[in-house]
Parts: structure tokens; C-alpha cells; sequence
């Protein structure tokens, strides 16, 4: 991810931007040269383009699952350690609910799990 970026001309009258960019939320904001702003007004000289990510990202995580045994202040007093594994995600998906759909794990609550991801891939 790019920083934001942009070039500014600031004279007395006006306040003129060249190619601002902003990459946040994995959206792409783009206004284009010519944009320029005098005290009070905003113009554009250009449309405002946004331009939404279609591309899937699909990730493969390698997480490690452990059981942890926790005392009356919630403090953990023992940890076990069940079961490594790889998980696909996509476009963001929670790792804890693809490891909560493993049937070796079924047995256990969600609440005395402890799910650390080791490795991240990303395509």
C-alpha cells in the first residue's frame, strides 16, 4: 500500500493539487491535475474516478491451535498445544471461524482456544 501523495502550489488566491491519490480501505480515491481550490470554493476540472478492488485476495495461513486453561481472573494457567494447520481465507475472512468448521476441533468451545497465525501467503 502507497502512502498518500500529492503536490501543492499554495499562492495568496488559490490552492491548486496535482494527481491526489488515497489508498485506504483497499479503495482507490483518484482526483486528477487541474484540481484547484480558491478560499470558500472547490473545483474540478476533471471528474472524480473511484475505482473499486474486483481482484479476490486469497490467502493461505499456517496457524497453530492451542488450548488454553485459564483461572478465576482470567489469567492463563496452562496451554496445550492441538493441532497445526494451513486455512484459506478471502477477501479478509476470519481465520477463527475457517479453524472454528474443523472437526478435529469440534469438541472444544471457541473460548478455550488460542488461534496464532504462523506464515501468511498471499495470491
Amino acid at each position: 500500500m502507497e502512502p498518500n501523495t500529492f503536490t501543492n502550489t499554495i499562492s495568496p488566491s488559490s490552492l491548486s493539487y496535482s494527481g491526489l491519490s488515497d489508498y485506504s480501505n483497499g479503495n482507490v480515491f483518484r482526483i486528477n491535475s487541474g484540481t484547484t481550490a480558491s478560499p470558500n470554493t472547490i473545483s474540478f476540472s476533471h471528474p472524480i474516478n473511484y475505482t473499486s478492488p474486483s481482484i479476490t485476495q486469497i490467502m493461505q495461513n499456517k496457524v497453530a491451535v492451542f488450548k488454553v486453561t485459564r483461572d478465576e481472573d482470567n489469567k492463563i494457567t496452562k496451554t496445550e498445544f492441538l493441532k497445526e494447520m494451513w486455512i484459506e481465507t478471502k477477501n479478509g475472512q476470519s481465520v477463527d471461524f475457517q479453524v472454528a468448521r474443523d472437526k478435529d476441533l469440534a469438541e472444544y468451545e471457541m473460548s478455550e482456544l488460542s488461534i496464532r497465525t504462523i506464515f501468511t501467503l498471499t495470491f
